[in-house]
């Protein structure tokens, strides 16, 4: 009966270890994930300039505008965010979002999702949805924000994310 008292807590000690290591396992991942949101690929570079202007981009014009420095410190996925998995193969080189995003803003490569005079919703976690027409918009850091003029009350609403939004054709009731 001893004997099974003491391989009862080996394994009960042996697994409290096990639960610490991946409870730290864990922290460096999350902490990982939310610090690999500020970086973006050679990759998804390319996409992004697709997707807002319909140019295809290849790596080479990539590294060489990486080269001259106009996408940030140059950082290695695989060294950086050792804790998330990513993909084998070739090294994958990533740009701080920031000076990237100025960077192919400036240069044209990068738009904003909705133009002056859109007719959007706003869904604002913890607000009340709202109905605008954009103003204007403009690069903050990595993502793009909009001003809006609210239909109805006229206010003026200033930083709203591109995440919140979403186009409306939704016709105005006019009374």
């Amino acid at each position: 009966m001893e004997e099974s008292i003491k391989l009862a807590e080996e394994k009960i000690e042996f697994y409290k270890q096990s639960l610490q290591d991946m409870r730290k396992q864990l922290k460096a991942l999350d902490q990982q994930e939310k610090e690999r949101e500020k970086y973006v690929s050679s990759k998804e570079i390319v996409d992004l300039i697709f997707k807002h202007t319909g140019k295809k981009v290849n790596m080479s014009t990539i590294k060489r505008w990486a080269d001259e420095g106009y996408l940030g410190e140059v950082v290695e996925e695989r060294e950086k965010f050792w804790a998330l998995h990513t993909k084998q193969g070739k090294k994958r080189f990533l740009y701080p979002k920031v000076l990237s995003y100025q960077f192919l803003h400036e240069k044209g490569y990068l738009k904003p999702d909705y133009e002056v005079l859109d007719r959007v919703e706003v869904t604002k976690p913890g607000a009340s949805p709202l109905i605008g027409i954009i103003i204007d918009s403009s690069l903050n850091q990595d993502a793009f924000e909009y001003t809006l003029q609210i239909e109805g009350s006229f206010d003026i609403v200033t930083n709203v994310h591109e995440k919140w939004m979403k186009k409306t054709d939704q016709e105005v009731d006019e009374e």
